[in-house]
C-alpha cells in the first residue's frame, strides 16, 4: 500500500512538472516549436507500453476497444495539448484554434436559450478539448467557466493561467468553500443572466450522487447542475462533440427546463440520466475522444465487473 502510494505521488509531482515545463515552452518559442513539442510528446505517449496497456485494458474491458484506438486516443489527447500550448505562445485570436471547431444546425437551440434571458448551463462530459470549448464558444456567445479549485495550489494556478490565456470569464469559489457555496457562485452567474459551462461527469460516492449507467456499470453522477437549473431556472443545453476531417463537430441537445415544482430529487435524477445516457452512446459510437480514460476513479469503476 505503501509503495503504491508513494508511486502515485511521484506520478503527480512528475505531471505538474511535464505542466508547468509546457506553460512556460509555450511562451518562448515559435508555432513551429510548439508543434515539435507537441509531436515528440506524441510520441514517447505512444512508446509508453505501461500506459498503452492500462489504457487499452480499461477500453476493452468497457467494451468498446478496436484496433487503432489507443494511438487514436492519444493523437486527441495530443490536440488538447497543443491547443492550449498555442493559446499560450500567441492568445487566442491568433492560435487558429476556433477554426478548428464546426457547428451544426443544432446551435440554434443554443442561441435561443440563451437570447431568453435568464442564464443557461451548458454541459458536456470531458471531452478531448474540453478546456478549450468554452471560449470558442464565446466567438458566437459569451461563456464563463466554472473551473473546480484543485486541493493543490499548483494545479490551480496552471489551470488559472490556461483560461486567461484564452480569455476565458474564469468562475471557480474560495479554496475550502463547502458545498453550497460553490453552487452559490455557479448560480450569481447564471442570475445574471450568463451562459456556464461545466463538465459534470466526474463520479461521486453513492450517498453523494444519483445512480447512472456509463458502460453498463452504475455510476453515481453529482446532481448540482440540475440543481442549479431548478433554483435559477436556467435551462440546461447538453452539448457533445465527435473529431471528423479534421475538425471537431459540435452538436447541441434541446434545452432541460427542470420546474422547481415537485420532487426536486426525482427530476434531477432525470436530468443526470439523460446527460449520462447521451454521455454512453457518444463514447461508445467514439471512444477515442474521451480525456478521462486513464483517470484513477473512471479505471476503479471501469474495471469492476459488478
Amino acid at each position: 500500500m505503501r509503495s503504491t502510494s508513494i508511486l502515485r505521488t511521484l506520478r503527480k509531482e512528475v505531471v505538474l512538472g511535464i505542466l508547468r515545463l509546457g506553460v512556460h515552452a509555450s511562451q518562448r518559442t515559435s508555432a513551429a516549436g510548439v508543434e515539435f513539442l507537441r509531436n515528440a510528446a506524441l510520441a514517447s505517449v505512444k512508446a509508453c507500453l505501461p500506459l498503452r496497456s492500462r489504457l487499452a485494458r480499461n477500453m476493452k474491458l468497457a467494451g468498446v476497444y478496436r484496433k487503432g484506438l489507443v494511438d487514436l486516443h492519444f493523437e486527441r489527447a495530443a490536440d488538447q495539448v497543443g491547443f492550449l500550448m498555442h493559446i499560450l505562445r500567441t492568445g487566442f485570436w491568433d492560435s487558429g484554434v476556433a477554426e478548428r471547431f464546426r457547428f451544426d444546425n443544432s446551435f440554434q437551440y443554443l442561441q435561443q436559450a440563451y437570447d431568453a434571458g435568464g442564464g443557461v448551463l451548458v454541459i458536456s462530459p470531458h471531452l478531448c478539448c474540453y478546456p478549450l470549448f468554452p471560449r470558442v464558444l464565446s466567438e458566437r456567445i459569451p461563456c464563463s467557466i466554472y473551473l473546480r479549485r484543485s486541493p493543490d495550489p499548483r494545479k490551480h494556478r496552471i489551470n488559472q493561467a490556461v483560461g486567461r490565456a484564452a480569455g476565458g470569464h474564469l468562475v471557480y469559489p474560495p479554496a475550502g468553500a463547502p458545498r453550497f457555496e460553490r453552487l452559490a457562485v455557479a448560480m450569481r452567474t447564471l442570475r445574471e443572466g450568463k451562459m456556464l459551462y461545466i463538465t459534470p461527469d466526474l463520479p461521486r460516492k453513492p450517498d453523494q450522487g444519483v445512480p447512472v449507467s456509463i458502460f453498463g456499470r452504475t455510476v453515481y453522477f453529482p446532481t448540482g447542475v440540475a440543481i442549479m437549473a431548478m433554483r435559477t431556472g436556467a435551462p440546461i443545453v447538453i452539448v457533445l462533440w465527435r473529431h471528423q476531417d479534421g475538425l471537431y463537430d459540435v452538436h447541441c441537445h434541446e434545452p432541460m427546463n427542470l420546474s422547481a415544482r415537485g420532487d426536486r430529487a426525482r427530476r434531477a435524477a432525470v436530468a443526470m440520466s439523460r446527460f449520462a445516457k447521451l454521455m454512453d452512446e457518444c463514447l461508445r459510437e467514439q471512444p477515442e475522444i474521451w480525456w478521462n480514460w486513464l483517470d484513477k476513479r473512471w479505471t476503479r469503476i471501469i474495471r469492476n465487473k459488478g
